[in-house]
């Protein structure tokens, strides 16, 4: 999201802090939805701090697969920590390679820390 002074992105925060997490979602969502940099931040951020419901989460997996195919970089690479966090580390390392491949900056990092890291 390149327009943090939007007020749907306030209005988004304003419903995530009291805890209106489907609110804040859309809210997101139809921000990322409408951009030209679409990293899909926010929303991911919302994924591993469990504030998704699964309808919600199907729908950032659906965008964020669209990403990967649009090889976005930062959405692959956001996409990666949420795959991470999600314990689905197959995915995560291939789509941190993708990352890496797209030359994000953490990506590299965050491939070696799956690979190294604990089993």
């Amino acid at each position: 999201m390149s327009n943090f002074n939007n007020p749907d992105f306030a209005e988004g925060l304003r419903c995530q802090n009291l805890g209106l997490y489907p609110q804040a979602f859309d809210f997101f969502i139809t921000i990322e939805s409408a951009g030209y940099e679409r990293t899909f931040r926010k929303c991911c951020e919302m994924a591993w701090s469990n504030q998704l419901q699964e309808r919600q989460m199907d729908r950032l997996i659906y965008e964020l697969d669209m990403e990967v195919k649009r090889k976005n970089g930062i959405a692959v690479y956001n996409y990666g920590l949420v795959m991470e966090y999600k314990r689905n580390i197959p995915k995560a390392t291939e789509l941190f390679k993708l990352a890496d491949e797209l030359k994000v900056p953490d990506a590299r990092t965050a491939l070696m820390r799956i690979l190294i890291g604990p089993k």
